[in-house]
């Protein structure tokens, strides 16, 4: 059976708009760049069970580390006091409570919502978005749903009824593991 193309429902990439969105933060890294900057880099993603445009985009945001830290940046790594509370804010985190490094406060953002105000900036001749304001969600209650990725680990990691039912093919201790491509040479 052959197929048709099909653009109805296919998503143009473009600059998400200025405005305000609720996230989820699904990701949060940090990195170094070239230059020897480092950030935390947050990911977030555009929630779909809210009504809003770009459901399911991402939304990637840094936080740089002080060049000349005050001591308050000091006790959160280097970052900036300022936005780190204000973020820690932004997810409703409980005011008062301790955390030994700004690392251990970030495991506990991840999955957390919150509202953003999206601008855009020029960098390098080119339009980016950029998070100008981070704010509660209006919308706490988060029943996003992620989409989940088809991949080679995802298609080998059937369960044992899968193999149970698809036919008389053996048992899951009869098939091999399946490499992962960090674990093959080339």
């Amino acid at each position: 059976m052959g197929f048709s193309t099909n653009y109805d429902d296919v998503q143009d990439f473009d600059i998400i708009p200025k405005g305000e969105y609720e996230v989820i933060i699904t990701k949060i890294e940090e990195r170094t760049t070239q230059n020897g900057a480092s950030g935390l880099n947050l990911t977030l993603v555009v929630r779909n069970d809210v009504e809003q445009n770009c459901k399911n985009r991402l939304i990637f945001h840094t936080l740089w580390k002080r060049k000349e830290p005050t001591q308050a940046d000091l006790q959160v790594q280097g970052y900036s006091f300022k936005q780190v509370m204000q973020l820690a804010k932004a997810v409703r985190l409980p005011a008062g409570k301790s955390y030994e490094t700004v690392y251990k406060l970030c495991d506990e953002l991840v999955g957390k919502v919150m509202r953003v105000t999206i601008g855009h900036c020029e960098y390098n001749g080119k339009i980016y978005e950029d998070v100008k304001y981070m704010a509660e969600s209006k919308f706490p209650e988060c029943k996003h749903t992620f989409k989940s990725a088809v991949t080679a680990d995802t298609v080998a990691k059937k369960t044992p009824e899968t193999f149970a039912n698809s036919g008389n093919y053996g048992t899951v201790d009869d098939y091999e593991e399946i490499l992962s491509d960090g674990d093959v040479p080339f």
